[in-house]
């Protein structure tokens, strides 16, 4: 990892009307956070100011179809103190890459610390850069098209592409892209999903070896006011595509111990369910289960196979690639890849 020179403290500058730098270090003073959800500006910062206690990031993966490879990359604006796996107590802009292909679970992972960041907001879309890097992603203003540009061959010994074409609409916790809803996916946590789905291409060069694949993307992005570790204690979150449907799910706990879960489904395009209740994950034998009760559309249910281990932190913390098989209950059954991540702070 490259650890940049220290800069005073500092809040964050405004440029423009649309642009927002942050400095590499811990800010001082509070930060206004924001919950409930505008008329517009969907994919535009959440929080004013990074403090000790407060943490946002953008989250952008590719997986192909049949899960043997997959491309994640991370944007923080987060110290350790807020959120425990980055890198630095006091720098908060990291960028953490990791790319898996058949040969390795993990083919590389890396992170670097930018000396800024700007993110700009153009309608509901937003562009980013993490100076100093070599990565950035940039959005069409109806959120219809991201790409993540990785330009770090003497940083990250990576450079290529992460396009992706949106084919499901964009959605809060409870509720689709609307002015009013509720971005809470639970107590002082935030999440904004831009794109549950998309036909994602990825062009990389890792160390002089191409890695190409066509697959689903997928982008969203979280923040909260409190330290992550005082808000979450149970964690399990995933993202798939099978056939028509695209899916998104949480499952999890409060600190407390109190319930909170998410769902959606889109079908070819169009949302068919976007709730907080009706979802249920359980794990197996092999990985886990997912139920989604769509009302009188149906119960969306799924198996999810833990094939790939692509992070493992202190046992805590795990993120899987694999196989997604099922459908709607009665109806025909399909097979496509999805992505899993676990938070378990219960016993530590």
């Amino acid at each position: 990892m490259l650890f940049q020179v220290l800069f005073l403290f500092a809040l964050p500058i405004i440029i423009n009307a649309a642009t927002v730098t942050f400095p590499p270090t811990v800010g001082l003073g509070t930060s206004d956070v924001q919950y409930t959800s505008s008329a517009s500006s969907f994919d535009a910062l959440k929080i004013s100011n990074v403090n000790s206690t407060t943490y946002e990031w953008y989250y952008f993966d590719a997986i192909s179809d049949d899960g043997s490879y997959s491309a994640v990359a991370t944007f923080f604006i987060a110290p350790n103190t807020a959120f425990p796996f980055t890198g630095s107590p006091t720098m908060t802009l990291e960028v953490l890459l990791s790319i898996q292909t058949p040969d390795s679970d993990v083919f590389y992972l890396n992170g670097v610390f930018a000396t800024d960041a700007q993110v700009t907001t153009d309608g509901d879309g937003a562009s980013g850069i993490w100076e100093g890097t070599g990565l950035s992603f940039n959005s069409s203003s109806d959120m219809s098209s991201y790409d993540i540009v990785i330009d770090s061959a003497d940083l990250m010994g990576v450079t290529g592409t992460i396009s992706m074409q949106s084919i499901a609409p964009a959605h809060y916790p409870c509720s689709a892209a609307q002015a009013g809803a509720t971005m809470q996916l639970l107590p002082n946590v935030g999440w904004a999903n831009a794109v549950p789905d998309s036909r994602a291409t990825v062009q990389l060069e890792i160390n002089g070896q191409n890695v190409s694949f066509t697959g689903s993307g997928y982008h969203d992005m979280n923040w909260g006011d409190i330290p992550f570790l005082d808000a979450v204690g149970t964690w399990h979150w995933g993202h798939g595509r099978l056939g028509p449907y695209s899916l998104v799910w949480f499952d999890g706990t409060s600190q407390d111990g109190s319930p909170h879960t998410s769902g959606y489904v889109s079908l070819n395009g169009a949302i068919v369910g976007s709730q907080c209740s009706g979802v249920n994950v359980t794990a197996t034998s092999s990985g886990f289960d997912i139920g989604i009760d769509l009302g009188e559309e149906g119960v969306v249910q799924a198996q999810f196979s833990t094939d790939h281990t692509l992070l493992s932190f202190q046992d805590v913390y795990f993120r899987w690639s694999g196989s997604l098989v099922g459908g709607i209950s009665g109806g025909e059954q399909y097979t496509g890849s999805a992505m899993f991540d676990e938070f378990d702070f219960t016993n530590s």
